[in-house]
Parts: structure tokens; C-alpha cells; sequence
């Protein structure tokens, strides 16, 4: 597929997310029912921030969402403002965007950082889970790859979006090839393939089945694990 037509799918796919999640004030109330700080302050150039509630790694969360210009450095911006709000900060970053975690001794703060060279916006989850609930099982609307750990998972049965992250040791091109079968196996077309580099596919692949949208990212990263991203927007949870 054309880089410009890619870009058009990747920026629908994440559109879709942010048209689903319900608009609502940005502030948050801890378990002891005091105030906290806003996360973004008016500071950063972070725009379309959403609050809602989502089921993440299989607890009820409460789920902040921000479209970023792709040149802030959306990364270095984070752990400074989680910092500056008095939290221990760890990160794990790549080329396609981050993970991290803010650490209070009362609570915790989750972030996800999606990066895609082929949208011009990046997309940011903030998760915060609620204190004292026990992991559920998570139930993936599509195959969810064998030779992965799971290291992300979030789900909002009212929209049917779910977004998971995962990291393997397999290279980009095996994951690809194995949902291309597994996708088809199940009923889904795909739409865009991934792109070939260096005559192995690597990137980004869109599948649709109905009304659903699939969209696997697999990229081969040197030196670490590679990371694998599912997002599903219309599927059954």
C-alpha cells in the first residue's frame, strides 16, 4: 500500500479512539476522596485530553487520553510532570513509542505512549488503576500471538475497542505471517499489508472483518525484544 494510504488507515484507526472514549473534566480523586493535580496543567501543548473508564491488564481503571504534536517530546514531558508530582518514574522506550510507570506510596499511574511514523499525531494512554480490585482473565477478539508476554492490555466493552501491547524475541516478519493466517482463519480480510523491509514485512497491517477494524504493528527492534501492538475497534470483548 501507498505510504499516503497507509497514513490514511493508521490516522482512522487511531481517530477511532479518540471519538469513542466519552469527553469529560480532567482531575482525579484518590481513594481517600482528596483532590490530586491535574496531570497536564495547562504547560504542555497536549491536546484532546478524555477521561474514562476502561478495563486495563484486567482491573477497572480510570483511562486519560491526549493527542500530541509528534515534535514535542511527549516522553521527556511525562516523567518530568510525574516527577514534579512527587512520583518515582520508570521507563522503557523504543522506536514506535514507550511504556512506563508513576509509583506514589498510595497509588500508581500507567502510561502508554504510541509513536507511529506513518500518523502525525501521537496518542497517549494514562492509566490509573483502582486500588484494592484483583486482575480479571482478558479475553483478545483476535489471536493473541503464542511466543509473546503480554505486557499491556486495555478493553472498554461499551465501544468495543481494545488495544494490546506484547513483546517477543520473533522477528516482525514471523509475527506478520502468523496473523495473516490466523486472520484469515477467522474470518478477516486483510487491508493493508505490512510494508517490506529489507524484503521481510515490518510495520503496520490493517485487517477488517464487518464492522471491525484490526490493526497489528510489529517492528523489529535491535538489541531487545520487539514489540507488537493489537488494536480492535468494533469487536466483541
Amino acid at each position: 500500500m501507498k505510504r499516503s494510504k497507509r497514513r490514511t488507515w493508521v490516522a482512522g484507526v487511531c481517530g477511532i479512539i479518540l471519538v469513542t472514549v466519552v469527553s469529560a473534566e480532567v482531575f482525579r480523586i484518590n481513594p481517600a476522596g482528596v483532590s490530586v493535580p491535574k496531570l497536564n496543567n495547562g504547560v504542555y501543548r497536549w491536546e484532546n485530553a478524555y477521561t474514562t473508564t476502561m478495563t486495563v491488564n484486567g482491573r477497572k481503571s480510570e483511562v486519560e487520553l491526549y493527542s500530541v504534536h509528534p515534535a514535542e517530546p511527549i516522553v521527556a514531558q511525562l516523567k518530568d510532570r510525574f516527577e514534579q508530582m512527587g512520583a518515582d518514574v520508570t521507563l522503557s522506550v523504543g522506536p514506535d513509542g514507550a511504556t512506563g510507570t508513576a509509583q506514589w506510596t498510595d497509588r500508581e499511574a500507567r502510561f502508554l505512549v504510541l509513536s507511529p511514523q506513518e500518523i502525525e499525531r501521537q496518542l497517549v494512554f494514562v492509566v490509573y488503576p483502582e486500588l484494592g480490585t484483583v486482575p480479571q482473565p482478558v479475553h483478545f477478539p483476535v489471536p493473541s500471538y503464542p511466543d509473546a508476554a503480554v505486557c499491556q492490555t486495555i478493553s472498554d466493552d461499551k465501544s468495543g475497542l481494545f488495544l494490546a501491547t506484547l513483546s517477543t524475541t520473533d522477528a516482525a516478519a514471523e509475527v506478520h505471517r502468523f496473523y495473516a493466517e490466523q486472520m484469515a482463519a477467522t474470518g478477516w480480510r486483510q487491508v493493508a499489508a505490512a510494508p517490506a523491509v529489507n524484503g521481510a514485512s515490518s510495520g503496520m497491517a490493517v485487517y477488517s472483518k464487518g464492522p471491525e477494524v484490526c490493526y497489528v504493528q510489529a517492528v523489529d527492534r535491535m538489541g531487545r525484544d520487539n514489540r507488537i501492538t493489537l488494536l480492535v475497534k468494533g469487536g466483541t470483548l
